[in-house]
């Protein structure tokens, strides 16, 4: 693996902990006596937990090898990308409210992050990529 590719796998998981701020969120769901439609409380749930788990998915990343921390680090991006794509769902059924952000912002935001987990998850996959983690292990 180069370092290049390294850094990529990095920067583009590293850039999802923002999902870690719904935590924020989570008093504002109507069942909580909040603005926010009761939708919105799974994926804010999962989003605080898989944004929590960012710093220890990349310690792992960058401190360990074998096939079962590849294997982690592959169900974690495709966990993290399935998750943002019930966010997508979410908003198309249940939407935010404006006062808490636009639709635009929501679907833009939410795709942009899915993307970047796919595009780790791809990473994750390349040869050489594969054979460092089984070379280790």
């Amino acid at each position: 693996m180069t370092p290049m590719i390294k850094w990529a796998i990095t920067l583009l998981m590293g850039a999802t902990i923002f999902r870690a701020q719904t935590i924020l969120f989570l008093p504002e769901v109507k069942m909580f006596g909040g603005i926010a439609p009761d939708g919105w409380f799974g994926p804010w749930l999962s989003d605080t937990i898989i944004g929590f788990a960012v710093p220890v998915m990349l310690y792992l990343f960058w401190t360990r090898r074998s096939v079962a921390i590849w294997g982690a680090l592959v169900a974690y991006n495709a966990v993290g990308a399935f998750d943002y794509s019930q966010g997508l769902i979410t908003q198309m059924i249940s939407p935010m409210p404006v006062e808490m952000a636009s639709a635009t912002t929501v679907y833009v935001g939410i795709g942009l992050f899915m993307c970047f987990q796919l595009v780790a998850l791809g990473l994750l996959f390349r040869r050489d990529v594969i054979t460092e983690f089984k070379a280790w292990g």
